[in-house]
């Protein structure tokens, strides 16, 4: 499998060793695993194709967010920060041909809040300016591995992969627990499964926020209850302090991060 090589872990190591984030509980950084990459990476490809490897210890700790609420996060080791930027290159090249609906942006290469802007005001200058725009609440919540693994395994066959999968997502707090550099596929596989019930819309979601347009404000209000019951038959609802029916929307008030 490709990403168990030491070519690709290296590659993974340009990819995350150019940040500046925290250490993990070991105390090791990006700069020292840099440094020591000669000796750590060959036997870190050893034991991911040995199936040997194991997630190392959590640094956990509480993080202030932009809305002042505080949300308990869990740092990985920077070697298991490596081997999940190592899968996330081996599965993404996959999903983004076989998962994700081109309306939606959001944790995709390429694809961010300007993209979802784009395809949002295309819709309004054809006439629809109503919007049922719905936040999904809590999409890093209750999830359990064996659901997160299926996410996955319903696109990958690769039984080792798999395997990995699930011994990194056993060795987090939660599958989808910020801080894990899978945590935005998981994301986007969680809310796929909404996607996929929103065929004939026309809908564009960046990240966790959905915006269908319609011309009609009745319509728009049909097409939130809509997209209302695709969430509940995945276990999520709409934040209802963020979801609201727009009556003339502007496209620069669409995706805020402040909702």
């Amino acid at each position: 499998m490709p990403l168990l090589g030491e070519k690709h872990l290296r590659r993974a190591l340009r990819q995350c060793g150019r940040r500046s984030s925290s250490a993990g509980a070991d105390g090791m950084t990006w700069a020292d695993l840099r440094r020591q990459a000669g000796e750590v990476l060959p036997g870190l490809a050893a034991q991911l194709v040995a199936g040997t490897w194991r997630p190392g210890p959590l640094r956990e700790l509480v993080i202030p967010t932009y809305t002042g609420k505080s949300m308990p996060t869990a740092i990985p080791t920077v070697v298991d920060r490596l081997v999940h930027r190592a899968a996330r290159n081996a599965v993404e090249p996959v999903l983004e041909a076989r998962a994700f609906a081109d309306w939606v942006s959001g944790y995709r290469p390429r694809r961010n809040r300007n993209t979802a802007l784009r395809q949002a005001s295309e819709l309004l200058s054809g006439g629809y300016r109503c919007v049922a725009d719905l936040d999904a609440a809590k999409v890093s919540e209750g999830v359990a591995v064996d659901e997160a693994v299926g996410w996955f395994a319903e696109y990958v066959y690769d039984g080792t992969f798999l395997r990995l999968l699930r011994t990194m997502l056993g060795g987090l707090p939660s599958p989808v627990v910020p801080g894990s550099g899978l945590a935005p596929l998981l994301i986007n596989l969680r809310l796929s499964q909404v996607d996929r019930r929103l065929t004939g819309l026309r809908v564009v979601r960046f990240a966790d926020n959905y915006c269908a347009f319609t011309e009609t404000v009745s319509d728009a209000e049909e097409t939130a209850w809509y997209i209302s019951d695709a969430m509940a038959a995945v276990r999520l609802e709409p934040n209802a302090a963020k979801s609201r029916i727009r009556r003339k929307a502007n496209a620069e008030d669409l995706f805020l991060i402040d909702g």
